[in-house]
């Protein structure tokens, strides 16, 4: 340190940690009090000072974080702020301070496996820069129409793809559901899809999606289940799904001739992924959350602050 750089860093010390007005530190160090206010703004430019501004809600994060993994026995959770009223607003914002902690995760060589929706769109668009050149990418959820651009599958492998210098690209060339299992059995006798779906269940990293029992399901707005048969769902203990696949609120498929017409990442690949991650900032997929926390389904959770509230108070309900 330099006599410049100490002078200042004496100031900043005598103002910040010291509790010292101006005029204290100008009578000490027999300096003028333009000098010295020049000099505290110095050590904030030369980062020998820096400010940092806590929301109100941010002294509950770590409290609750760790509520969290308690609870559902998680080892990884991350809470962001929730600044915004406007949902979408919030998650555009949580999605852009959680993607580095996602990203921390992933190792080259990893097989990483991606489904499809908003969320891992703009996640997706969120992932930094860097090379994992000897990594592949994974659709591990079959497709809702390919003239459907609502599920974004195929954009999302291409935007993680490019921002990590990937290219080994797999997608599903099949529908996520079929109208007779018969269907399904025929497609996985094709030696491509097989060879597919054997990679797909065999993924290192998962990035799965949750959907709701309402009309704004993809599922639904698609056409390949009706409002009624969401309904029906729910009547026999459904909560939600996750990478189609409709669970109970422990995370146990809940109608199995529907489950016989989905082509998607078997459930327990989720549970051996070496990390399979969840971002929610929406209160309406806590219950399909929670089944996912409790079947061990995630073990990397990402939520804003109004959502990690709203989980634990649900799962205490």
């Amino acid at each position: 340190m330099n006599k410049n750089e100490d002078i200042i860093y004496t100031v900043a010390r005598m103002y910040y940690q010291d509790n010292m007005n101006q005029s204290e530190i100008s009578d000490s160090l027999e300096l003028s009090k333009s000098k010295v206010s020049r000099l505290l703004t110095k050590a904030k430019e030369d980062g020998i000072v820096r400010i940092q501004i806590k929301s109100p809600g941010e002294s509950n994060i770590q409290e609750l974080s760790f509520r969290i993994k308690e609870k559902f026995g998680i080892p990884d959770v991350i809470i962001s702020d929730s600044p915004y009223e406007d949902p979408s607003m919030n998650l555009n914002y949580t999605i852009s301070k959680i993607a580095p902690y996602f990203q921390s995760f992933l190792r080259d060589k990893d097989k990483m496996g991606v489904s499809w929706g908003y969320t891992l769109l703009k996640l997706a668009g969120e992932i930094q820069s860097v090379p994992l050149l000897d990594s592949s990418i994974h659709q591990i959820t079959g497709n809702l129409d390919n003239a459907d651009a609502t599920n974004f599958a195929h954009e999302i492998v291409r935007r993680f793809a490019s921002k990590l210098d990937i290219t080994q690209l797999k997608t599903l060339p099949c529908p996520v559901i079929v109208e007779n299992p018969i269907i399904v059995d025929l497609l996985l006798h094709d030696s491509k899809i097989s060879k597919v779906m054997e990679e797909v269940n065999n993924i290192d990293i998962a990035f799965p999606n949750i959907g709701t029992l309402t009309s704004n399901n993809c599922l639904c707005l698609s056409g390949y289940v009706s409002v009624g048969q969401l309904h029906d769902m729910q009547r026999k203990g459904a909560v939600g799904c996750i990478c189609c696949h409709f669970i109970d609120k422990d995370g146990k498929i809940i109608d199995l001739d529907f489950e016989a017409r989905t082509i998607s990442i078997q459930l327990e690949s989720l549970k051996n992924a070496r990390h399979s991650f969840m971002c929610v900032t929406n209160e309406e997929k806590i219950p399909a959350l929670i089944g996912c926390l409790k079947a061990g389904y995630i073990n990397v959770l990402a939520l804003d602050l109004l959502t990690a509230e709203k989980l634990l108070y649900f799962a205490d309900k």
